[in-house]
């Protein structure tokens, strides 16, 4: 349908409604984790929008390109999409996608290990999130934050948060992120001792994701699971979740299959000793 709509568009020389209909065919292919195809229809969407003057359009359309180049480990790349789609959002006065934007920054700093940069630029998008009642993007933060607290070791924090974030999404109706926060739920969990209740969170997330099609989630429930997994002695289930999260992450390009294939490869030498 939006490819129909992207046709009647061309026909009728309308640039904004093209750049619109490839913006949100670009947010599809990131679900979707077909990233080459989303990043291509997301500079289509961002040319057609500068064009046009439109910078709230484009504004989302590089906070879009951010979180693909993120989602592939150029961290230095999402940093660059994430600043100039900030600059935009507050340029235009667009505070919804500000707040957005201000998180997934901070989620490049997480990535990349600045836990206190991380922390700052989250709660700043936390704050400004619940001042304007945003709360999708209010869970949103508080996700990353619990993630935060996690790579900290302050695994009662992390599932603080990550709960208040499973129920403001839960409210909500918003099953992607609902996925996303049990994911990280589930890691916080294992890490406090609990593998069993952690298990039923990356179970339940991977149903989520599987419905919705968001394969990066889907990705990370099963290496979930293959902690969870690993922790209680059963090698056959973990080995079984790995080898479903390696295929998922390479296929997405994402920097995490290297990791899970390591331990695949550790497990393989160990078991034949």
């Amino acid at each position: 349908r939006m490819r129909q709509a992207l046709a009647l568009w061309q026909r009728a020389g309308d640039a904004t409604g093209q750049a619109r209909v490839l913006a949100n065919l670009g947010i599809v292919g990131l679900q979707q984790g077909r990233y080459r195809q989303a990043a291509a229809s997301l500079r289509r969407a961002l040319v057609l929008y500068r064009e046009s003057g439109d910078g709230f359009g484009e504004g989302r359309a590089l906070n879009n390109l951010g979180l693909i180049q993120l989602r592939q480990g150029r961290y230095l790349r999402a940093a660059e999409c994430f600043g100039q789609a900030l600059a935009l959002h507050r340029q235009v006065g667009d505070t919804a996608n500000e707040t957005a934007c201000l998180a997934n920054v901070g989620v490049v700093h997480l990535r990349e290990g600045d836990y206190e940069q991380a922390a700052g630029r989250l709660g700043e998008a936390l704050e400004l999130s619940r001042r304007i009642g945003m709360p999708l993007n209010e869970a949103y933060s508080l996700t990353n934050l619990g993630l935060v607290d996690l790579r900290l070791g302050r695994h009662q924090r992390a599932i603080s948060r990550l709960r208040q974030a499973l129920a403001l999404c839960r409210q909500l109706g918003e099953r992607s992120s609902e996925a996303e926060a049990r994911n990280g739920l589930g890691a916080a969990l294992l890490a406090a001792g609990r593998p069993g209740d952690a298990r039923s969170q990356h179970a339940t997330a991977l149903s989520l994701a599987t419905q919705m099609g968001e394969i990066y989630e889907q990705a990370r429930a099963h290496d979930g699971l293959a902690a969870t997994y690993h922790a209680t002695g059963d090698a056959g289930n973990a080995r079984r979740h790995q080898q479903h999260a390696a295929a998922l992450y390479t296929r997405l390009g994402a920097p995490e299959a290297d990791q899970v294939r390591a331990r695949l490869n550790r497990a393989d030498h160990d078991r034949r000793r």
